[in-house]
């Protein structure tokens, strides 16, 4: 459930959490507020959150390499066809 730019302003999030997982980072800050200064009690919304921005690598990563060979097969068809 990625946030709207207007939803991460009105949430005060900092800039640099204002990525996919900015949904996970409210939880988990919303999670260290409630339960200051035991934020042990926090590890399962931390885990979330870590997980999210694994998740997000891993897509990010895949994409990036079904574009590469893509284009690479693009490339040898053209080569094919010239020849």
């Amino acid at each position: 459930m990625p946030l709207s730019e207007e939803d991460m302003m009105a949430f005060k999030i900092p800039r640099d959490k204002r990525d996919y997982c900015a949904h996970k980072y409210m939880e988990l800050h919303e999670c260290k507020r409630r339960h200051y200064p035991f934020m042990l009690k926090c590890a399962h919304e931390r885990h979330q959150y870590n997980e999210c921005h694994v998740e997000d690598y891993v897509m990010r990563m895949k994409e990036y390499e079904r574009e590469r060979r893509l284009l690479e097969r693009e490339k040898r068809i053209r080569q094919a066809a010239a020849a």
